[in-house]
């Protein structure tokens, strides 16, 4: 008798969605409700082969409008290692509310060969018809998202022209209550305080300072669900709030202008119209930095975790860009000055670094081998890296923006170096990219792989403000101390061989070692002292250099070009900035709090 054939398993995987967090602690909720109805389903289906997977995808609290969301990533993640065949959903709106992400999902869907299948409308994608229906209730769903944001607007316009607050969290200086907002007397104390200091300095910066020095906090609050919020030292971005918010005036900002409120005003009109004029001569008429082709902005962080933010400052009516860290609060407290460099000059060496990477094989390979790509298809990819560099340094400036924010994760500025974190998923794209339009990155697709290399550069892209540039030892010399007369002779020695190299470059090496009575390799070796970091050289002459360094260690060292590495190497502690600065240039000056205009 002819066998049966076997039915071949359909791994099935069930993804609810609520997105309201409330009631999630209840052990009969929305989510339950929803994976109950799918695990049913699938029960039915068993004779098709359909098993249900173990693993929960489940987003609680989470909203439909994005995609990015825990469990939608946890579900990518198992789609793109092969171990779904089926996606289960309640509703189409479960899965997402937007069109936009919806069609980027089913792009995945149908890449990796995966089915889906919503409980409710009744309906798969494996036929056209299904396809047709999908379409049609994503679209009325996300129509009734669309209403009912249109009537969350109208309700908050209509209570801002009655003088009401309109929700969120009330400003500092009140309370919610039930017949709207409420002076709390601490707080109000404060917010007077800050438009007096304000009126008598004229400037952001003493108005931070004096609520730093006086310790001036949030006072301490608790939210509907019981948590304990403030408490907290006025930030700069407080303060700066706080001298523009025509709520303190007894005023509520609306759609279409200002609305005489029903609260309790805390400063007098006088007041307020002379903080406004205050502030208006204080704010200059800029360009806006999104008129400019700097590219870096939104991807540039330094290595102390502050977010480094594209500002301009203008000079005899010239412009001038730069990109500075971000002013932290906790950088203000604990004194950490602000990075600050030039936007131009970063732009072109993080641009020439990764073109350089694109025709770096070894690099390129490691880098794409993040993604299990290996044999001909890597080789494959690889020899396209010097096509796509030559297609990176061609690409108008206006398209720069966009094709960094698909390759690039982050950009870290250190003192002496500068990491770039690239996305492999779209690196892979851009090595097979014609150039044919203007790169844009495909992040429906991003969730689904977290492949990345990180891209090492040993230079120098930062400078503290006014502190030097150069890491010159600024330790006293002590009177004991007593230079190494071998050591001095040798970066004597290193000096006129450069100079040798500098003023006959018609000579060959040879022949220059000729001069100084040495071997080519001796001369080599010479030449390359030259290039040690400028304060090994100043511990050397001034005799403080480590007791283990010698004249015979140093010139048969294989001396690195990397400063760090060369401390580290010879013996030599990292220099301190911080004190450099305030030996040099004494105290240094509390962060500065700039003007979010």
């Amino acid at each position: 008798m002819p066998q049966e054939p076997v039915q071949s398993l359909n791994r099935c995987a069930i993804y609810t969605r609520k997105s309201s967090g409330r009631g999630l602690d209840r052990e009969a909720n929305s989510l339950e409700t929803q994976r109950e109805i799918c695990s049913a389903y699938i029960t039915s289906q068993r004779y098709r082969g359909w098993v249900e997977l173990p693993a929960h995808f489940d987003d609680g609290g989470q909203p439909g409008t994005t995609i990015d969301r825990p469990a939608m990533s946890g579900l990518m993640h198992a789609i793109e290692a092969g171990e779904v065949d089926t996606v289960v959903v309640y509703r189409i709106d479960r899965l997402t509310r937007s069109l936009m992400d919806f069609v980027r999902l089913i792009e995945i869907f149908d890449r990796h060969g995966i089915a889906f299948i919503s409980i409710s409308q009744r309906f798969d994608t494996s036929d056209s018809m299904g396809r047709m229906i999908m379409n049609v209730l994503l679209t009325f769903s996300q129509f009734e998202h669309e209403l009912i944001s249109e009537r969350i607007r109208d309700s908050m316009r209509t209570r801002k022209r009655h003088g009401l607050w309109h929700g969120g969290l009330p400003p500092f200086g009140y309370v919610l209550a039930n017949d709207g907002l409420e002076v709390v007397d601490e707080e109000a104390a404060i917010v007077r305080f800050i438009f007096d200091e304000f009126l008598r300095s004229g400037t952001y910066t003493a108005v931070s300072r004096a609520v730093y020095d006086r310790e001036f906090r949030h006072t301490i609050k608790c939210t509907k669900g019981g948590k304990r919020r403030g408490g907290n030292i006025l930030s700069a971005g407080t303060v700066y709030n706080i001298l523009r918010n025509p709520v303190y005036v007894g005023d509520i900002a609306g759609h279409d202008g200002m609305h005489e409120g029903r609260h309790q005003p805390i400063i007098s009109r006088e007041v307020w119209h002379a903080a406004v004029a205050l502030c208006a001569s204080r704010t200059k008429a800029k360009p806006h930095c999104r008129q400019t082709d700097h590219f870096l902005a939104g991807l540039l962080w330094d290595d102390y975790g502050r977010h480094m933010l594209l500002s301009v400052d203008w000079w005899k009516g010239k412009p001038y860009y730069y990109y500075n860290s971000s002013n932290a609060f906790w950088a203000q407290r604990e004194r950490v000055k602000a990075y600050r460099t030039n936007a131009g000059k970063l732009d072109e060496l993080i641009l020439a670094s990764v073109c350089e990477f694109l025709c770096d094989r070894r690099k390129l390979r490691a880098a794409l081998k993040t993604l299990g790509v290996f044999g001909d298809e890597l080789e494959g990819l690889v020899t396209r890296g010097r096509h796509a560099a030559d297609r990176l340094s061609n690409t108008p400036p206006r398209a720069l923006k966009d094709l960094f924010a698909a390759l690039v994760i982050v950009i870290e500025l250190g003192a002496e170096h500068v990491s770039i974190t690239f996305r492999s998923l779209e690196l892979r794209r851009f090595l097979t990219w014609r150039g044919t339009a203007t790169f844009h990155g495909r992040q429906a697709d991003w969730s689904c792989s977290d492949a990345r290399y990180e891209l090492g550069i040993a230079a120098r892209a930062i400078s503290d403000e006014r502190s030097p540039v150069l890491n010159l030892s600024a330790r006293p010399v002590s009177p004991a101390s007593t230079p190494d007369p071998a050591l001095v002779q040798l970066i004597r020695k290193a000096r006129r061989a450069m100079r040798l190299v500098e003023e006959n470059r018609e000579q060959s090496p040879d022949e220059l070692a000729k001069v100084l009575r040495c071997r080519s390799a001796h001369f080599s070796r010479l030449v390359r002292l030259n290039y040690l970091a400028p304060d090994i050289v100043t511990a050397i002459l001034d005799g403080t250099q480590p007791e283990s360094l010698t004249a015979d260690g140093l010139f048969k060292a294989n001396v690195p070009l990397d400063w760090a590495v060369q401390r580290k190497l010879l013996g030599f502690s990292a220099p301190l900035r911080e004190v450099c600065s305030k030996l040099l240039f004494g105290r240094p000056r509390r962060g500065k709090l700039s003007n979010p205009a």
